[in-house]
């Protein structure tokens, strides 16, 4: 059934690169918890970077392969990860996709520097 799993449709405004994309189409609220799929949600789903401003965006799931886990961005400038110019966690896969697109859209318009 993996091999059917597709990557996670998103809007990714001009500018940004991505660096990896492991992000499927699977919400975590629809797998049971004694089920292997969680082995899919990693630390490492997506990560783009918007160089003209040296920001980058990375998406995982913490703690990994935890079903009791949740999404994580950290929106992070000039590689400084102990001081993330946005941090969001969330379960919920809908609200995860729309925050990640915002921020991305936003760095690109330059609401955010």
């Amino acid at each position: 059934m993996k091999n059917k799993l597709k990557l996670q449709p998103l809007r990714i405004p001009s500018g940004w690169e991505v660096t990896y994309n492991t992000f499927l189409e699977i919400d975590p609220s629809n797998i049971k918890q004694d089920e292997e799929w969680f082995m899919i949600f990693t630390e490492s789903l997506f990560q783009a970077i918007y160089k003209s401003r040296n920001i980058l965006i990375d998406l995982g799931w913490y703690p990994e392969g935890d079903p009791n886990g949740n999404f994580g961005i950290e929106l992070i400038k000039n590689y400084e990860w102990e001081k993330p110019l946005e941090s969001i966690n969330s379960k919920d896969k809908d609200e995860i996709i729309e925050k990640l697109e915002l921020l991305m859209l936003m760095v690109e318009e330059g609401d955010i520097r």
